[in-house]
C-alpha cells in the first residue's frame, strides 16, 4: 500500500472510490436514501464532479493524501485549514473490501500532523453509526455550536424530491500531548 498526494489526473479513480463508499455507507431505505442516490450518473453530475475536483487540489490550506494498492485507490482524505484555530476533515473513506486493515488510521495521522494544533470539524451523516462510534473512540464529540444544536439536514439536488439526510456536526480538540 502506498500513501500519496492527489492530483487531478485522479478524478476517475477518486470519483469510483467515493461513489462505491457513499453507496455501501449511506445507503438506507427507510429515509428514502436508495442506492440510486449514489448511482455512477449522479457521481458522473458536473456539480459533483467540481465538488471532486475540488478536492484534489493540495496546497498551503489544504491536502488530500489517497492510498493505492496496485494503482487503483482504496481510501483518501482531504484536511483544509479553515484559520489558525479550526481545520475540516473531509472527504475520509476506504474501499468497504478494505476497511479493517490500518487505512483509515494511516490516512488520519497524516491529517492530523497537517491540521497541527487546529481542533478538527467534519460533518456526518447521523445514520452512519459505525463510523460515527470510531470517530468518538478517537475522542470527537457532537459540536452543538453548529447547525441546529448540532445537527442539520442534507438534501443533494440530484435527489429526489422531499429526501433529505440528518446529519451531525462532530468536533475533535486539539490536545497537545
Amino acid at each position: 500500500m502506498k500513501i500519496r498526494l492527489a492530483t487531478l489526473n485522479d478524478l476517475e479513480q477518486y470519483t469510483n472510490l467515493l461513489q462505491t463508499t457513499y453507496e455501501a455507507a449511506y445507503t438506507d431505505n427507510s429515509i428514502g436514501l436508495t442506492a440510486d442516490c449514489f448511482s455512477k450518473e449522479i457521481f458522473a453530475s458536473e456539480d459533483t464532479q467540481q465538488y471532486l475536483k475540488s478536492h484534489l487540489k493540495n496546497d498551503k490550506k489544504q491536502k488530500t493524501w489517497l492510498t493505492e494498492k496496485n494503482k487503483y485507490l482504496v481510501g483518501s482524505i482531504t484536511v483544509i485549514l479553515k484559520n489558525e484555530k479550526e481545520a475540516e476533515l473531509t472527504g475520509y473513506y476506504v474501499h468497504p473490501n478494505y476497511q479493517g486493515r490500518g487505512i483509515g488510521k494511516k490516512l488520519y495521522e497524516k491529517a492530523l500532523q497537517f491540521a497541527g494544533n487546529r481542533d478538527l470539524v467534519l460533518d456526518i451523516y447521523a445514520h452512519n453509526t459505525s463510523t460515527i462510534k470510531m470517530y468518538k473512540k478517537w475522542g470527537w464529540k457532537l459540536d452543538t455550536t453548529r447547525g441546529g444544536n448540532g445537527y442539520f439536514y442534507r438534501h443533494w439536488p440530484e435527489w429526489p424530491d422531499g429526501v433529505q439526510a440528518k446529519c451531525i456536526y462532530m468536533r475533535k480538540i486539539y490536545q497537545s500531548d
